[in-house]
């Protein structure tokens, strides 16, 4: 522990003296035994402080907890007067002398600081610099809490919003579905009703003509008798020509199979979509590497699976709607999710084909001609397997790599942390063996793009998250 000399170096206080105040050390409760002064101001003996800094990394004054370095000590040139004086009060025949002999101090053994004392001083400093470091590590967890807190929150909002988007649609789809049915059934149940209409009125009428009949049965009168009847006979000439509904052949309220059948279909399918989509939404929420090739932007001799995980190919042209993303030059297909920041890792199962696999920017690749490959672009980096031969294109310049049977399993890491994408071939034999590291850094979001280089019948591609 190195000191200073000098009271030059001592840093200005306002106040009186500390030495003037305290002849004492307040370490070992004795007369100083070569002061030293700290930054703080407090002065102890440099025996008392070299003791306690034994075997820590950091110094701190006992009684501020200010912390100090070796080369701060500052020794104190001149014994002070009340270490004089009280050295002169501890002698018995302490008498004033004049002259030189007089300002000479005398001698006297440092008495050691009591064990216990010099113990707890010790376990004083440790335990504020645990505390220091406790109170540091507490800060760091409440603000991981807050962060943990608020991503949760935005998790929970999400995955709620996405529960109710399917119990709306699910209500939406059982609304249709009833007025469907009504749809079908309300024109049969009305023209029954109507029948039914029908033959009240019928009744009713012949009811009355019984009555009326029976009536003029009981007419005496001839004149009267037969002025009715011509009134009457009409009528009921009528009533016996109207056909009895029994006469008929019923009318079955029932659905037209057919035109139901259609309309439940398309129903369905809208239904399978829409909860596919958020089934999908609900996938990539609780797992940010979620990955889906996106059906907008398939070339139309590509094929999608229902999970749009896998794509195959298919001579015929698939009847995809015309839209600005579909690739119409090569058959090339990104990834309907797009990534901007964490640690992504996925798994890609590749066959039949040459491949091109990676990420690109996909606002900087062109939907069509020859700027529209992958490989070409300015703003992608991927891996390409043709002939054998295992290449890498960034960002349009391409680095040989080398020759190699072809690679059936790749695992893909993107990390936005350290700008790095990796490569790695996974062999049932090798085991993971790394291909290539690309130093990508990505000003924008990127989806995975995937390019099938030969129109193989059995060439497909998988994606696992």
């Amino acid at each position: 522990m190195s000191v200073s000399d000098g009271e030059d170096a001592f840093p200005s206080h306002s106040g009186p003296d500390p030495l003037a105040l305290q002849p004492t050390c307040p370490i070992c409760l004795q007369l100083f035994s070569r002061p030293v002064s700290l930054p703080c101001g407090h002065v102890y003996c440099l025996g008392c402080l070299q003791t306690m800094g034994e075997g820590l990394d950091q110094h701190r004054c006992p009684e501020c907890h200010a912390q100090y370095r070796d080369r701060d000590l500052v020794e104190r040139c001149r014994a002070p007067r009340a270490v004089e004086a009280a050295e002169r009060s501890e002698r018995p025949d302490a008498t004033p002398k004049q002259g030189a002999a007089a300002a000479e101090p005398r001698a006297r053994p440092k008495v050691e600081m009591d064990e216990p004392k010099f113990r707890l001083a010790s376990e004083v400093t440790e335990l504020t610099l645990r505390l220091e470091m406790a109170e540091a590590a507490l800060k760091k967890e409440k603000q991981w809490e807050v962060e943990v807190a608020a991503a949760n929150a935005q998790l929970r909002e999400r995955t709620s919003g996405l529960l109710q988007q399917m119990k709306g649609l699910s209500e939406s789809y059982s609304t249709r579905m009833v007025q469907m049915v009504e749809e079908e059934l309300g024109p049969g149940e009305a023209g029954v009703r109507g029948r039914v209409r029908q033959a009240s009125e019928l009744t009713r009428q012949l009811r009355r003509a019984v009555l009326r009949a029976e009536s003029l049965l009981t007419e005496d009168d001839g004149a009267a008798f037969a002025d009715e009847l011509r009134t009457l006979q009409p009528d009921i000439q009528a009533l016996l020509a109207k056909p009895l509904g029994d006469e008929r052949e019923p009318m079955e309220s029932r659905v037209n199979p057919a035109r139901a059948c259609s309309k439940l279909e398309d129903m369905n399918a809208e239904l399978r979509e829409r909860l596919g989509e958020i089934q999908r939404s609900l996938r990539s929420t609780l797992n940010p590497s979620e990955v889906t090739f996106d059906p907008e932007t398939a070339h139309p001799n590509l094929v999608l699976s229902e999970d749009l995980k896998t794509v195959t190919f298919s001579a015929a042209k698939q009847p995809y709607p015309s839209r600005p993303q579909r690739f119409t030059s090569f058959f090339q297909v990104l990834s309907a999710q797009s990534f901007s920041e964490g640690d992504h890792s996925w798994e890609v199962e590749l066959d039949g084909s040459p491949w091109i696999v990676g990420v690109c920017h996909g606002s900087q690749v062109p939907r069509s001609g020859l700027p529209s490959a992958l490989e070409s672009s300015r703003g992608s980096w991927c891996l390409m397997w043709f002939n054998n031969r295992l290449t890498a294109f960034e960002r349009g310049h391409d680095v040989p790599l080398k020759r190699t049977t072809v690679s059936r399993r790749l695992e893909m890491r993107l990390s936005f942390k350290t700008h790095r994408l990796s490569f790695y071939d996974i062999s049932p034999v090798s085991g993971k063996t790394h291909v290539y590291t690309f130093k990508a850094n990505l000003t924008e979001p990127v989806h995975l793009a995937y390019r099938m280089m030969s129109g193989h019948p059995k060439a497909r591609v998988t994606i696992y998250s």
